[in-house]
């Protein structure tokens, strides 16, 4: 039986690929054609692979729907983010999520904020400075701060999510949890994108294969890491360690993909950040 942590792993390899492949395809298609379809073509793969019972609580479907509600809008913000950075760039800053997690878990969870916490969000924010300084031109900061503020609130959605995910868990199955998140997410989008886009370019959805690419990475990341947290004996702040092996794969991929430059400066900041994230999990 494969355990928990080569689960997680397994999660965050795929996950870099999400995130890399989400930028390419908003090379050829809007913001909500790329949502809309890769969450279709997400849903229809989760249905097929699907085993379980559909039927849950409705306690609990409201719950789901909450979740898909707040990754609607933290997806949306973290693309039009992304369309103003560089992938590499996305994904160190995207680690602030980990922080906004720790706090979440401080004032929802009644949790005490340690010494070791404390320096590791300054560790954090030290190394998100310094990856953005080097994201620029001559030491100059390369992207407006209304995407790093767009990305940092996606961050923060992300955070809640996450910890929504931890309870859910416990409740319904991990197919269970991604069918309907898969079915509210597809819902949500495409009337988004319906209401929003008079013209729906489809000749262009059909030849960019970088939406499959995401969608079969959405299906089979999330399902790794719902099978993770399903597991008794998983740790949450082991996963969440583990987890951020996806940002040293985005900075790599954003070199072979995208041809961004300072990639040691960004790998070695990254490894700050990763150091913070460390410090506030002891």
């Amino acid at each position: 039986m494969i355990n928990w942590i080569v689960l997680t792993a397994l999660y965050a390899i795929i996950n870099g690929i999400f995130q890399c492949a989400k930028k390419k395809s908003i090379e050829k298609n809007t913001i909500f054609e790329v949502l809309a379809v890769f969450s279709l073509i997400a849903f229809v793969i989760s249905a097929m692979m699907q085993r379980d019972s559909i039927i849950i609580d409705f306690r609990y479907l409201l719950v789901i729907l909450f979740k898909s509600v707040i990754i609607v809008i933290a997806w949306v913000l973290a693309l039009n983010a992304l369309k103003r950075m560089e992938i590499s760039l996305y994904g160190v800053i995207n680690l602030s999520r980990i922080i906004f997690s720790v706090l979440l878990s401080i004032v929802v969870l009644g949790e005490r904020l340690t010494l070791w916490v404390t320096a590791g969000i300054i560790l954090v924010i030290s190394g998100l400075i310094l990856i953005n300084k080097i994201g620029g031109k001559k030491g100059e900061s390369k992207v407006d701060t209304k995407a790093i503020l767009m990305l940092l609130t996606s961050c923060f959605l992300n955070a809640t999510s996450a910890i929504i995910d931890k309870g859910i868990t416990t409740k319904v199955t991990s197919s269970q949890l991604q069918f309907y998140f898969l079915l509210f997410l597809t819902v949500i989008y495409w009337v988004i994108l319906l209401f929003k886009q008079k013209k729906i370019n489809l000749k262009s959805m059909n030849k960019n294969y970088w939406i499959l690419i995401a969608a079969l990475s959405l299906v089979f990341g999330d399902r790794f890491l719902f099978i993770a947290n399903e597991m008794p004996e998983s740790k949450v702040a082991v996963m969440t360690v583990i987890k951020q092996l996806s940002v040293i794969e985005v900075i790599i991929l954003g070199k072979i993909l995208f041809n961004e430059k300072n990639v040691i400066k960004k790998l070695l900041c990254s490894l700050l950040v990763i150091l913070g994230i460390v410090l506030t999990l002891i």
